[in-house]
């Protein structure tokens, strides 16, 4: 991606030949009428004073005017300009969502119920409770979930999967229209790279997946020395994107699975999202 500090570079050196056009103009006459290496690159470089009274190389193009040799850099900065606004505006999508994996499979629980209270929502996620309270918070407060009082459980048909029947008495959240667009964007290309840029710790879950295969959470957690019920959610949020997936085999290293054990595996999308990261990249191919 290109940084802001190379669009003001092409910023001064559209401002610079256009303060110093007549002596662009001259310098590009002259080339034009003497023979060298020029002519085999169709560019000729020259050191100008900026409006600033520094000097720099720029690089011009011998077959047009001045004008156009600034236009031409006026239109780069135009263009990677918008193109640095959309990765923003994609980017800042996931801004509402807690940098926690819990957070992410609160979203996908409720998207699947329709709605639940946060008691009910930790037993369905192997979560702890004041984790789910404090998640469901936030996230009301940023607009991805919106509170059902007890009086209306009913009759917004609010519904959660496993329970005997609809408890008044809690706190009931779900989904907002922001939180389901949310999802919808996740399910994207655009939405795929940036879960590995905004959760802490899942592109280095997928690299480890793709450069040395299959590997449980709990082999990962003791490795890293965390807690194992972190990395087993983290690996779920990325199952739900499609980054990885569940197999049937454990790592090859002569060692037997585990039965205790769950083993996941980069996906093929998730090798493309990895290496779409690692080079910068936010296009589908």
């Amino acid at each position: 991606m290109v940084s802001q500090s190379e669009i003001e570079q092409l910023k001064l050196e559209a401002d610079t030949i256009m303060t110093r056009y007549q002596k662009v103009e001259q310098t590009l006459e002259r080339a034009r009428n003497e023979e060298g290496k020029h002519w085999e690159t169709g560019e000729i470089e020259m050191t100008l004073e900026t409006p600033h009274g520094e000097e720099i190389d720029v690089m011009l193009d011998l077959h047009v005017n001045p004008a156009e040799n600034a236009q031409t850099r006026y239109d780069q900065v135009a263009e990677l300009e918008a193109e640095r606004e959309r990765r923003q505006q994609i980017a800042d999508q996931l801004d509402p969502l807690p940098t926690d994996p819990v957070a992410y499979l609160i979203c996908y629980h409720l998207d699947a119920v329709e709605g639940n209270y946060p008691k009910s929502i930790a037993g369905h996620l192997d979560a702890e409770r004041n984790q789910i309270r404090t998640l469901c918070k936030e996230m009301e407060e940023s607009g991805l979930l919106e509170r059902v009082e007890s009086g209306t459980v009913k009759q917004r048909r609010v519904k959660a999967k496993l329970a005997d029947e609809v408890r008044q008495h809690h706190t009931y959240y779900r989904l907002s229209r922001k939180g389901d667009h949310l999802l919808r964007f996740l399910s994207e290309w655009e939405g795929k790279v940036n879960v590995l840029r905004h959760l802490p710790n899942g592109r280095t879950i997928v690299q480890r997946l793709a450069h040395t295969g299959p590997d449980s959470p709990r082999a990962i957690a003791a490795e890293w020395g965390t807690e194992f019920e972190y990395v087993r959610h983290l690996c779920r949020v990325l199952r739900r994107v499609g980054l990885v997936a569940q197999c049937d085999s454990g790592p090859v290293d002569g060692e037997g699975r585990s039965a205790d054990r769950m083993y996941y595996m980069a996906t093929e999308t998730g090798d493309d999202v990895l290496e779409a990261v690692e080079d910068g990249q936010l296009d589908s191919h």
